[in-house]
C-alpha cells in the first residue's frame, strides 16, 4: 500500500548568474533550508564554482536546477560567442549524462 501526503510542497528558487548563464535552483521550503545555506555561505565566502560544479553539487544534494543563457550587452561579442559555446557543450553533457 502506498500513502502519499496531500500536502503541497512548496519552493523557493534561488538564481546564481555565471557569466551568460542563469541556474535557477528550486529549493524546498523546510526541507532544503539547510543546504541552501550552505551553498550560499559557500558563496559568500568567496568559493568560485563552474557550471559543473554547480550541477554536481545540485545532483549530490538532489536540487532540481535549470539554466538559461543570456546574451550580455557588457560582453563582447567575442566573449558571448565563447561563453555559448562552453554552455552548449554543458547542455549536450546533461543529456548524455
Amino acid at each position: 500500500m502506498c500513502m502519499r501526503s496531500k500536502k503541497k510542497v512548496t519552493e523557493e528558487i534561488v538564481l546564481l548568474r555565471y557569466y551568460n548563464v542563469l541556474f535557477y535552483l528550486f529549493f524546498k521550503t523546510g526541507m532544503d533550508d539547510f543546504k541552501k545555506q550552505c551553498l550560499i555561505n559557500r558563496i559568500d565566502a568567496g568559493e568560485s564554482m563552474r557550471m559543473k560544479q554547480i550541477q554536481d553539487w545540485c545532483h549530490c544534494h538532489q536540487i532540481l536546477f535549470k539554466t538559461k543563457f543570456v546574451y550580455r550587452k557588457d560582453f563582447s561579442l567575442r566573449a558571448n560567442l565563447w561563453n555559448l559555446y562552453s554552455y552548449s557543450r554543458f547542455k549536450i553533457g546533461l543529456i548524455y549524462r
